[in-house]
């Protein structure tokens, strides 16, 4: 199978291509970025005849249509999403070939939801947000919810946890300093993640509440998160996909999308966004120095102190009834794949574009983790060989059920 991966040299790509290599259903991976010399640096580095490079400019409509009518499958990692999402997926529409992608952004992800019926008249899946937050968290919500009879609120999050326990590096993973050696004259330029997360700050964002969507103010304090094992911790809202896209499925009453980063970065992010909102800086800009400013700030003892006895990096509560009784039900990674946030986010993107490849889901239409994947702990039992020697799905979670 011929796969195109656009943004296949950035720090979530790489991840997805080193991935999807290892499958034998991979015959060769284009790698496409508007720079071409990152994108023919990274597979000379890799080395593997599967691999070969592509100069593209995306925002060329015609020229991205046409190159992708040549493939079996396009992986997209470009971001952020709010700026390119819904171009690409138009393009695999009209070239009608499946998609997948990790886009993370509410407001995008209703524009791609709105092209459902699009994707279905040209007969391909495709496959969005299917990344960490959303993605990994939407299938623990899912398991979650099922061991409920009735589901009043749910919630899922993510942040600087720490505790779990990491799998190996693969074969064919570059690491970043490794990659990004060769390019240490190129000017300073915004983190898309970074650029995505001021994106979700500086307007009113959706939650779910009492059965329907409203909007609230982003970074907006919440009820600590209460994690059985780990202290209290510090949340607030974000406007993540999951609060619109998770009810479209699950029964629930309420979901809420909770960030934790402790209160001195969180109040940093408050810091830039009130300059973004002021026009005193660009989303941009914002994100270079907001950067800048963490890494310094990572190194302070009393910052680090914050993050101890935090629950892990991706976590879902989900509270209700179970034969009569009130129960919470809490789900976390208890083992996450080699590389950070690139291990979290494109290990489930790769595997979801392998189970595309091999016919195992076979919907049409445009779809989320949720929708998609009818087994999430078969998935988590493939996503267990990233994360550790001779593991299962379950082996990767750490499920608590609490009397209430």
């Amino acid at each position: 199978m011929k796969i195109l991966a656009l943004g296949g040299s950035g720090d979530m790509g790489r991840m997805a291509v080193a991935v999807l290599l290892e499958s034998p259903k991979t015959t060769s991976i284009t790698v496409a970025d508007k720079n071409y010399k990152r994108a023919k640096h990274f597979i000379d580095l890799v080395d593997s005849d599967k691999l070969e490079a592509v100069g593209l400019d995306i925002t060329k409509q015609n020229k991205l249509t046409s190159l992708i009518s040549s493939y079996d499958l396009i992986m997209n990692t470009v971001g952020p999403f709010y700026k390119y999402g819904t171009m690409i997926l138009d393009a695999a529409i009209r070239a009608k070939i499946p998609y997948v992608d990790i886009c993370d952004d509410w407001k995008p992800t209703l524009e791609l939801l709105e092209m459902n019926n699009r994707a279905k008249e040209a007969g391909i899946t495709a496959l969005i947000g299917i990344g960490a937050s959303p993605g990994i968290t939407n299938l623990m919500a899912v398991i979650a919810c099922s061991r409920l009879d009735k589901v009043d609120d749910l919630i899922t999050a993510w942040g600087y946890g720490v505790g779990e326990r990491v799998g190996s590096k693969p074969k064919y993973f570059v690491e970043p300093r490794k990659f990004y050696k060769k390019f240490k004259d190129m000017p300073q330029i915004a983190n898309a993640a970074t650029m995505h997360l001021f994106y979700e700050t500086v307007e009113s964002i959706p939650t779910f509440r009492d059965g329907k969507i409203i909007d609230i103010k982003p970074l907006t304090d919440a009820e600590p998160l209460q994690f059985p094992g780990y202290k209290d911790t510090y949340v607030c809202h974000i406007g993540h996909p999951e609060p619109i896209t998770l009810p479209r499925v699950l029964n629930v009453n309420s979901v809420s999308n909770l960030m934790y980063m402790g209160k001195t970065i969180t109040n940093i992010v408050r810091k830039y966004t009130q300059q973004i909102s002021n026009k005193e800086l660009s989303v941009s800009e914002a994100s270079i120095k907001f950067g800048e400013e963490v890494r310094i700030m990572n190194r302070n003892e009393d910052i680090i102190k914050e993050f101890i006895g935090m629950p892990p990096g991706l976590s879902v509560i989900a509270a209700g009834i179970n034969d009569g009784i009130r129960k919470k039900i809490a789900i976390a990674n208890n083992r996450v794949p080699f590389g950070g946030m690139a291990g979290v986010t494109s290990v489930p993107l790769a595997l979801a574009a392998e189970m595309i490849l091999n016919g195992e889901i076979k919907e049409k239409g445009v779809l989320t983790p949720e929708e998609a994947i009818s087994n999430p702990m078969n998935f988590f039992d493939r996503y267990a060989k990233f994360c550790g020697n001779n593991l299962n799905g379950k082996d990767t979670l750490l499920i608590e059920e609490v009397d209430l």
